[in-house]
């Protein structure tokens, strides 16, 4: 007990540290024949791996302090981007075409201990991209699990589905929000709650107010800024066929991001079920089909370095999930990251995979 205490409070003195390096930006654009969910990730560290995750696995989280654990099988299969290991997604999509992205929110506070089970922040993606088809199902999850509050870092989501409905989620004095359907009138998400997003929109031309927004000088750790320029090319995006919704997509992302720490560009066609993106150490736009995929849990992971220099349709490139490379990423992520956990934590969480067993 006293080492989980210990361990506890090294996070917590990290925190504020982590939270100031963050800047990412995330949003969903809709036509009459296309679905998309862009996202830069802008951080301090730009290595990881993508990974599959597969369905019909039975899990059981691992938390380094005591609670009540969340079990679960999982129903869908997935692709996600993982840097902190194996089962502990930056964000992804599963085979359902269900969207989930992380941003720091440093004004979030996790529910208290009650009788629902806990799990870890990213833990809780990886819930969601293996259950929930839909954000009513996400929604409908909070009635069962929630993040605990001695979990890491402090986070907000957006999520959509494949019907082409979006769904912010918060964790605000303890109690979880969420904005969807009228209540998300803008399918943007940066690093300030989404209701002071909106406050500061109706300030600007073109949203009730008179300043215009500015893209020549916004400052790209200025989440509410990041957040109006987002707004504002999803308003002004028109149809066109000579420029791909893919394509006015990456330009967003390239408005709003960080120049020297957007490590990350990933587009989500969730009609396609396509994954495009590329890093900030390699720039040529890579893409893959989940269809591609075996997701059944008799069959074995697979994973690619996020920073391939391949381009095209990388589902070739992908090779079988290696314990010793997600260990090593584990490892380097959490020194490098500044979370100075325990080597015992550290190295649970690298093997907690290898403990995942088929249901079938």
């Amino acid at each position: 007990m006293i080492k989980k205490l210990i361990s506890l409070g090294i996070i917590l003195f990290i925190l504020a540290t982590i939270q100031q390096v963050n800047a990412c930006s995330t949003f969903c654009l809709k036509d009459s024949k296309n679905l998309v969910f862009g996202r830069s990730y802008d951080w301090n560290i730009g290595y990881g791996y993508m990974m599959t995750n597969l369905r019909n696995v039975k899990k059981t989280r691992f938390l380094p302090y005591d609670e009540k654990l969340t079990t679960w099988t999982s129903k869908y299969g997935s692709v996600t981007i993982n840097q902190y290991g194996k089962e502990y997604p930056i964000g992804g999509m599963n085979e359902m075409g269900l969207v989930i992205d992380v941003m720091t929110l440093k004004d979030t506070y996790y529910p208290n201990p009650d009788e629902r089970s806990a799990i870890d922040e990213l833990g809780w993606v990886q819930y969601q991209l293996d259950n929930s088809a839909s954000i009513q199902d996400v929604i409908e999850s909070n009635k069962t699990i929630r993040i605990s509050n001695k979990t890491f870092v402090k986070l907000h989501f957006l999520v959509s589905d494949a019907s082409g409905r979006t769904l912010a989620v918060e964790f605000l004095n303890g109690v979880a929000t969420f904005h969807y359907d009228e209540n998300l009138p803008y399918k943007c998400l940066t690093n300030s709650t989404y209701d002071n997003s909106l406050v500061y929109l109706k300030n600007l031309n073109g949203f009730s107010g008179q300043t215009p927004v500015d893209y020549e000088h916004h400052i790209s750790g200025n989440s509410l800024e990041r957040f109006a320029i987002c707004a504002d090319m999803l308003n002004k995006y028109k149809e066109d066929i000579n420029t791909s919704i893919i394509d006015y997509s990456f330009d967003i992302l390239n408005k709003v991001k960080d120049d020297v720490r957007s490590q990350f560009q990933i587009v989500y066609d969730l009609k396609n079920k396509e994954i495009h993106f590329r890093s900030l150490q390699s720039s040529n736009i890579k893409m893959v089909k989940l269809s591609s995929f075996n997701f059944d849990c008799t069959s074995k992971p697979m994973m690619i370095d996020v920073n391939t220099t391949s381009d095209g349709n990388i589902f070739n490139k992908f090779s079988q999930y290696d314990s010793t490379a997600n260990r090593e990423l584990v490892i380097k992520s959490y020194r490098e990251t500044g979370i100075k956990l325990p080597e015992n934590i550290i190295l649970k969480i690298a093997r907690w995979p290898e403990n995942l067993k088929c249901s079938q």
